[in-house]
């Protein structure tokens, strides 16, 4: 048997390295899941969101947000933001809600100091029957979620709520049991864009009459100059006696939302108190 000249065998050696080499490079760079590395905080300047909200049997005949205040009663409808930056009291309405109570005494809250800041975060603890102040202001409230104690059978026995000062808005509810807030609404500071990248509404099969509800993605564009007026994006539609949930994925060319902005879902039914889910995925890049 004639043996390659130890040349071709070396040859042979640097062209399976460097092969392997380009394996790895796109393993690692390539074909790695995109959302997978955004929401463990590998990609720069990416944060992953996912924002979800429920209208328990509150969707109404008119606009509604996918919000847990609107209700069949409905409590309110139609979510608001603070009319500027204002102080918020975080506050239960059960006694329970107290230290070695059975429910919460702390809530961590996300929120937009300003219309120019990043979104950050802070505790409030203690006596959330009796309300304990956020003693910074904020223009938004994007999410609450209780932190239990040692003593808490149930995540918050009372229904938590966030109320402005001076306008009195309540911008963030968390249901008794829920743990955290359910709305589909966020804001995004100036300075960073959201991009869109999967859409999913549904509402609960009827047991009597059917019943269809049109969703929409709506944006206010300016909440540093006006809190009201709000742009239709994005739409779909569900009904009971066929698809009652629907899924847009915008992967592929996902729509930009520049802030400073607020982006929210509602609703409108073909009847009263129908109960309707949202949420929405988004990616938020720093420019």
């Amino acid at each position: 048997m004639i043996e390659p000249p130890p040349q071709i065998e070396n040859f042979n050696w640097i062209w399976q390295k460097w092969l392997f080499g380009l394996y790895e490079w796109i393993k690692d760079n390539i074909m790695k899941n995109y959302g997978l590395e955004v929401a463990k905080g590998n990609v720069n300047g990416h944060t992953a969101t996912n924002k979800f909200g429920a209208a328990p049997s509150g969707i109404q005949t008119s606009s509604t947000d996918i919000w847990a205040r609107a209700d069949a009663t409905p409590t309110q409808q139609v979510w608001l933001a603070p009319t500027a930056a204002r102080v918020h009291t975080i506050s239960s309405d059960s006694a329970s809600d107290v230290a070695s109570g059975v429910g919460a005494t702390s809530v961590t809250v996300w929120y937009l100091p300003d219309w120019s800041t990043a979104e950050t975060s802070l505790t409030v603890a203690g006596n959330l029957n009796a309300g304990i102040s956020m003693g910074v202001s904020a223009v938004m409230i994007n999410r609450m979620k209780v932190n239990p104690q040692a003593s808490s059978t149930s995540a918050n026995v009372g229904t938590i709520i966030a109320t402005a000062a001076t306008d009195t808005t309540i911008t963030a509810v968390i249901l008794p049991g829920d743990g955290q807030t359910e709305q589909a609404i966020v804001g995004i500071a100036s300075g960073y864009k959201a991009y869109l990248t999967r859409w999913h509404v549904g509402i609960d099969k009827t047991q009597g009459t059917a019943a269809s509800a049109d969703f929409e993605i709506r944006m206010n564009p300016n909440p540093n100059v006006q809190t009201l007026a709000f742009i239709r994006k994005q739409d779909l539609a569900v009904q009971s006696t066929g698809a009652n949930t629907v899924e847009k994925d915008f992967s592929a060319l996902p729509p930009c939302y520049a802030g400073p902005a607020i982006l929210k879902v509602t609703a409108t039914a073909s009847s009263a108190d129908l109960d309707g889910q949202s949420d929405f995925d988004i990616i938020i890049v720093a420019d």
